[in-house]
């Protein structure tokens, strides 16, 4: 046989052998992941870039549910058995033992509560399970102003506090937590910091809508948020804006998913501590940026209550904060009103 046949023999033999072997190690090879689920009454996902294998994936996974099964039994209402739970339901003024996780979101949230003037505040379980949207409710309706009046002397941020041990402490016997307009943002870090402690420089994480993003996507281009359009149509999910960021959060409230409708009324899920009853403003929805989830997602909250014309200003005394607002007109039209460093910030645009 010729030598030059030979040589090509041996090196179409090598060439199969190559790809036989890159098949056997690469199979299991997951190339820019992602995975979801339920939680905190909702869903999230996560989405990696990268070449990732299987059971390294997996062991990621495990860990992120663990992650995301902590958080609940920490802050969820819906849990008779969780922490807040009982924290809620007990009577006693005494010092509550509390997981360290629970006491720095409490914490976070009364700083929030007393930067705002009370425009957040985590205390307002009595007054959603009144008009309908708590873990306790027994139905929706518009309470009168007199039920409102009573509830609300249960309620208080001023009437809780965290000491140096973490413990936390109520002044009222009566009063009761509700961490949602907070508690999901923190569980978008919680995994966040997962992802980090494995190693991942470039990942994506997003509970509820809630987004805390780092590194580059799959093209190696920024993480796409898009900022839904504010509709009560839960199937039209058009978006208004896309952002796009490489670190940092991003979260949304709006008054155009969950609320009541009485006599051609709509209000909002979305309460002002400060009266007790539902916003009622030409806010459709706020979006913030922030270092944090747990930031973005309990700011989102209080700017909604405060508007922009007070919240816009308590935005820009801020470095680390952008907004932005979305404002409905009379005739059902949307504007938008943007703190100065939002599009900076974000790189949003709303060519789409």
């Amino acid at each position: 046989m010729p030598r030059k046949k030979i040589i090509q023999m041996v090196a179409g033999l090598i060439i199969v052998l190559s790809l036989g072997i890159g098949g056997i190690i690469n199979s299991g090879t997951i190339k820019n992941p992602s995975r979801g689920g339920s939680t905190m009454g909702t869903g999230y996902s996560i989405k990696l870039s990268g070449k990732f294998k299987e059971a390294r994936l997996n062991e990621i996974s495990d860990q992120i549910e663990a992650t995301l099964l902590e958080v609940n039994r920490q802050m969820s209402t819906w849990d008779p058995e969780s922490e807040i739970s009982r924290f809620n339901h007990s009577r006693s003024v005494d010092a509550f033992s509390c997981s360290e996780a629970f006491s720095t979101v409490v914490r976070s949230a009364l700083e929030l509560s007393r930067t705002t003037g009370g425009a957040f505040d985590p205390t307002l379980q009595p007054l959603l399970n009144l008009w309908g949207f708590g873990s306790e409710a027994e139905e929706r309706k518009v309470p009168s102003d007199e039920a409102v009046a009573t509830v609300k002397q249960r309620t208080g941020w001023e009437k809780v506090t965290v000491d140096s041990d973490s413990n936390l402490r109520k002044n009222e016997p009566e009063l009761s937590l509700a961490l949602g307009a907070i508690a999901k943002g923190y569980g978008v870090d919680a995994v966040g910091q997962v992802l980090n402690e494995a190693g991942l420089e470039n990942w994506f994480v997003e509970i509820g809508g809630e987004v805390l993003a780092q590194g580059v996507n799959g093209e190696n281009e920024a993480w796409r948020i898009g900022i839904q359009f504010p509709t009560t149509n839960p199937m039209d999910m058009t978006f208004q804006g896309i952002a796009h960021i490489t670190n940092g959060a991003i979260a949304t409230s709006g008054d155009y998913r969950n609320y009541i409708k009485e006599d051609d009324v709509v209000y909002s899920h979305i309460l002002d501590p400060r009266t007790g009853r539902a916003v009622k403003s030409r806010t459709a929805s706020v979006t913030v940026k922030a270092s944090t989830c747990m930031e973005a997602d309990g700011i989102a909250t209080a700017l909604f209550v405060m508007g922009p014309d007070e919240g816009l200003p308590w935005v820009e005394q801020r470095d680390d904060v952008e907004a932005f607002f979305m404002i409905r007109t009379e005739a059902g039209e949307i504007f938008e009103i943007f703190s100065s460093g939002f599009k900076k910030a974000t790189g949003y645009t709303s060519d789409l």
